[in-house]
C-alpha cells in the first residue's frame, strides 16, 4: 500500500432551489412568510457555524501538528536562534509546521526573514540541521549575531527542546508504543545474511515505536514489535536482492544507491494499519525516503512476492522506483503525463492518456487499474511494478493471472514482451540496471 495516501473530498453542495417568484407575478403571502422563515433559519445556521468554527479552532489538526491549545513548542529565548530553530524543528526534528508556529506564536519576529530564507532555499537534500549550521556560519554576522553550535543549543541528539508540559522530541508529545517483542518464526524463516539490531533512532520523530532494525547497503528496514524476526529478515533480504540482483555483494546501480542513501530511504514495517507505531510514524515522520509501508499480515517469507500473500516485493519496489529511478532517470521513468518513456508506454497500455480515472477503459487496453482514487502518477507507480514482476515471472500461474486480470493482463514474461513492447523494452534496457531475477527472500552475496 502507498504510505498515507488520502483523498479529501469536499462536501457536496446542497441546492435549496430558486425561491424568487417568477417575473411579473405576485407571490402569495404564505410563501412569503415561508421564505422569510427559511432565510431566518439559514442565517441562524450560518451564524452557528461561525461560532462552532471559532470554538473548534484551538483543537484543529493542521495536517502536521496537533495543537490542543495547551501544548506548544519550547522556543529559545534568543530571537535569532528562535528563527533558526523554527526551521530545524520542522525539517530536522519533525515537529510539524514549526515555521508557521513561530510566525503565529513567537513574540519577537525581528528575524522572521531568517526562517523564511532557510525554508525557501532548502533543497530537502541531506541533513537540515547541517544545512542550517552552514547558513548560520555564513550569515550570522550580517544580522549582527554570533555563530553558535546548533546541535548543542537545540539539543538535537535529545530530540530538540521539546514542548510545554514536559514532553520532549518531535511530533508533539509521547507515544504509547507496543513494546512486546515477537521473535517467533511462525511464518517460516530462511537463513539470512543480515542481523537484526535495536532501533538506532529511538528519539527521532516518528521512529520511536520501532524495535527492530536491519541495515541493507546503508538503508534501513525498521519494524514494530509485532513483526517476527523472519518477516523482518525477509524484507531485508528482498531489499538486498532488488538492489544487488546478481548477488555479487555490490549494488547493481551505484547511482541509484547513492540517491536512496541521500534521501535516507527506509522500509517501515508495522503491526497493523493504525498501530501505535504506524500512528506515530504518520504524524511524526517528515522525510523523503518512503513511498510505501508493510503490515505484518502482508509479509509471508514462505511465499516471496506471491500475489495475495506477500506484498514485500511490491512495496519495496515502490520505494526504490519512486524515490530512486524517477529522480536519476527522469526521461525514462518520470511519472507525470508526457514526461518519459514510461508514461508513453502506460498511455498505450491503458488505451489512451487518462489524467483522471476513466469511467471505462477501451477494449484494447491491457492495464485497467480500477481504483478511482489513484491519479496519473499513482497509476504509473503501479504500472512499473506490474511490468517488473511480470518480467520476473512472479505472476505466471493460472490462479494469479485469473485473479489480476481485471487490472493487469500480461501476467507472464512472454505476454509482457508481446503485448507491451514499449514497457518490456524499457525495463529490460541494460543501461537502467533494473533487477531481472525474482527475489526468493534469501540474499547470499557470492563474495562473502
Amino acid at each position: 500500500m502507498d504510505l498515507m495516501a488520502s483523498v479529501n473530498s469536499p462536501p457536496q453542495s446542497t441546492i435549496v432551489g430558486n425561491w424568487a417568484a417568477p417575473p411579473g407575478t405576485i407571490e402569495p403571502a404564505p410563501k412569503k412568510r415561508g421564505a422569510a422563515i427559511l432565510a431566518f433559519i439559514l442565517a441562524g445556521i450560518i451564524l452557528g457555524a461561525f461560532v462552532l468554527i471559532e470554538f473548534l479552532l484551538p483543537f484543529e489538526w493542521d495536517g502536521e501538528i496537533w495543537d490542543d491549545g495547551e501544548e506548544s513548542i519550547n522556543w529559545p529565548d534568543d530571537p535569532f536562534q528562535a528563527a533558526v530553530y523554527s526551521f530545524v524543528a520542522e525539517y530536522e526534528l519533525g515537529y510539524g509546521s514549526a515555521v508557521g508556529a513561530y510566525h503565529d506564536h513567537y513574540d519577537d519576529l525581528t528575524y522572521e526573514d531568517v526562517a523564511l530564507e532557510l525554508e525557501e532555499n532548502w533543497q530537502h537534500d541531506g541533513s537540515a540541521v547541517d544545512y542550517a549550521q552552514e547558513w548560520v556560519d555564513l550569515n550570522a554576522e550580517e544580522y549582527g549575531q554570533q555563530t553558535f553550535n546548533l546541535r548543542e543549543v537545540f539539543k538535537i541528539d535529545e530530540g530538540g527542546l521539546g514542548w510545554t508540559g514536559g514532553n520532549s522530541g518531535g511530533g508533539g508529545g509521547s507515544t504509547n508504543c507496543d513494546q512486546s517483542q515477537n521473535s517467533n518464526d511462525e511464518t517460516g524463516s530462511n537463513s539470512s545474511f543480515f542481523e537484526i539490531k535495536e532501533n538506532p533512532k529511538p528519539n527521532d520523530s516518528g521512529m520511536r515505536c520501532f524495535t527492530k532494525y536491519v541495515e541493507v547497503f546503508g538503508l534501513g528496514v525498521y519494524a514494530e514489535s509485532g513483526l517476527t524476526d523472519a518477516q523482518v529478515l525477509h524484507a531485508a533480504s528482498v531489499l538486498g536482492e532488488l538492489l544487488d540482483n546478481d548477488e555479487d555483494g555490490v549494488a547493481d546501480d551505484a547511482t541509484l544507491l547513492t540517491r536512496l542513501q541521500e534521501v535516507n530511504a527506509i522500509i517501515p514495517m508495522f503491526n497493523y494499519d493504525g498501530s501505535p507505531g504506524y500512528n506515530d510514524f504518520e504524524q511524526g515522520y517528515h522525510g523523503q525516503g518512503v513511498s510505501a509501508v508493510l503490515f505484518s499480515n502482508e509479509v509471508d517469507p514462505t511465499q516471496p512476492g506471491y500475489w495475495g500473500s506477500d506484498a514485500t516485493i511490491e512495496e519495496i519496489m515502490h520505494t526504490i522506483n519512486h524515490r530512486g529511478h524517477v529522480y536519476i532517470y527522469p526521461d525514462a521513468f518520470g511519472f507525470g503525463p508526457d514526461s518519459s518513456l514510461l508514461s508513453d508506454a502506460m498511455d498505450e497500455a491503458r488505451g489512451g492518456q487518462f489524467i483522471t480515472h476513466p469511467s471505462s477503459y477501451p477494449e484494447e487496453a491491457w492495464y485497467h487499474y480500477d481504483d478511482e482514487t489513484c491519479d496519473y502518477e499513482c497509476m504509473a507507480i503501479e504500472y512499473v511494478y506490474w511490468a517488473q514482476v511480470s518480467n520476473m515471472g512472479i505472476l505466471n500461474d493460472t490462479a494469479t493471472c485469473d485473479g489480476i486480470a481485471n487490472e493487469w493482463e500480461p501476467c507472464s514474461r512472454d505476454l509482457l514482451e508481446s503485448m507491451d513492447t514499449l514497457m518490456f523494452a524499457l525495463i529490460t534496457d541494460a543501461q537502467y540496471k533494473l533487477p531481472q531475477n525474482a527475489p526468493d527472500g534469501v540474499y547470499s552475496p557470492s563474495n562473502e
